[in-house]
């Protein structure tokens, strides 16, 4: 009996194993988006300020890799100039999705520069390409454009779809949200 459930036991933790590897950029870079979003938003002067940002930044590949996760803002922010096609050389354009009270959505697009964080806050400099921004707004969603990864994800693969989530290795603490 004993040796029939060592043996269930075995099987089932093969059935779930997910293989986990390191991204590896030599395999072909892979153009990353991201989104962030916030309890709410205002503009002054050049600056968009996300007010509560969520802790985490979730970014997601096209075909044909197909790679989702989601690492911390904080980590957003540091890998910003990282890579050769990084965000400080050539700043990513964003579309900006803001929930207003009464006039329902706005959306406006971006292009990003100089992010930081203030607290809960998450300030960026702005250029508006296209649309009109609010003062302020309320739940907003940032969706900003590609970025080459420079690796160091560390990927997990679902041995039956084919698909990856990955993450950057790293510990994840949030403040309360």
């Amino acid at each position: 009996m004993k040796k029939y459930l060592l043996l269930a036991m075995l099987l089932t933790l093969v059935a779930y194993a997910v293989p986990t590897y390191a991204a590896d950029p030599g395999e072909g870079s892979v153009s990353i988006l991201f989104v962030q979003t916030s309890k709410g938003v205002a503009f002054d002067k050049g600056t968009m300020t996300l007010k509560g940002v969520s802790p985490s930044t979730v970014f997601f590949s096209d075909r044909p890799n197909r790679i989702a996760g989601h690492l911390p803002t904080s980590h957003f922010l540091k890998v910003w100039d990282e890579g050769k096609d990084n965000f400080k050389n050539d700043p990513p354009n964003a579309n900006v999705t803001i929930l207003g009270k009464t006039e329902g959505a706005t959306n406006v697009v971006l292009e990003l520069s100089n992010p930081r964080l203030k607290g809960e806050d998450l300030i960026y400099d702005v250029q508006v390409l296209d649309g009109t921004p609010p003062a302020t707004g309320d739940a907003t969603a940032v969706f900003i454009d590609w970025w080459v990864s420079p690796g160091g994800m560390v990927c997990h693969r679902n041995w039956y779809t084919g698909q990856a989530w990955c993450h950057w290795p790293g510990p994840y603490r949030y403040p309360r949200y």
